[in-house]
């Protein structure tokens, strides 16, 4: 990765809509440089927020991936196999899976994780799911502590990387879950956090409705 304080580190992130947006902005907020890239690599689908930033750089996923200090891939599950055909040798550097396990019908599961390696032969992976703003829902309890980024993955340089961002953008509690078995049960939980979330903002806008048509 070479020499770059963490304060100004240049984060390739992957993907768009709102679970990769939330992330641009803290990160951009931090002082880093954002390189934004999706597959049909049309910039018209970047909010007038965003584009504000001068930290941010919108190009190819080809270039994110080559000149990002990490790479962080926050698409959904489905597009995770032609996502990581389009890196290219990304095999020394940090990937950070952030992928939702949501799956729209009768999708195939997809293993995110053994997809990204089986195609990019990057060792150092790792699997996240941020709890911030499913508090009011759910409120993640692990050996009575709040946790507020929860990570799974073989990889200790991955996970210690992601730590030290992750403190830069103002996390404090983590639980690290353990190596890939645990993938399932980490895929199985998220998957019902999301879930509960959506439920609960889909109840909220339709009792909103209602107030309106009070």
């Amino acid at each position: 990765m070479g020499y770059r304080t963490f304060v100004s580190m240049k984060v390739a992130l992957i993907g768009t809509g709102e679970t990769a947006e939330s992330y641009a902005k803290r990160f951009l907020h931090a002082g880093h440089t954002v390189l934004m890239a999706w597959l049909d690599g049309d910039p018209t689908g970047i909010s007038p927020e965003l584009a504000a930033y001068n930290n941010l750089q919108v190009c190819s996923i080809e270039e994110a991936a080559w000149s990002g200090d990490l790479i962080i891939i926050a698409t959904p599950s489905r597009q995770v196999r032609e996502v990581s055909y389009w890196l290219g040798d990304v095999r020394r550097k940090v990937v950070i899976d952030a992928t939702s396990n949501v799956h729209i019908g009768n999708e195939e599961p997809v293993k995110t994780v053994c997809a990204i390696k089986a195609i990019t032969g990057a060792v150092h992976i790792v699997k996240v799911f941020s709890t911030l703003g499913y508090e009011r829902m759910l409120r993640p309890i692990f050996g009575h502590e709040d946790v507020q980024l929860i990570m799974v993955g073989e990889s200790k340089k991955a996970k210690e990387i992601l730590k030290i961002l992750a403190i830069n953008l103002g996390v404090e509690k983590f639980y690290d879950m353990g190596s890939g078995e645990a993938i399932p049960l980490f895929n199985e939980m998220t998957t019902g956090w999301r879930k509960l979330a959506q439920e609960r903002s889909k109840n909220q806008a339709d009792a909103a409705y209602q107030n309106l048509k009070l």
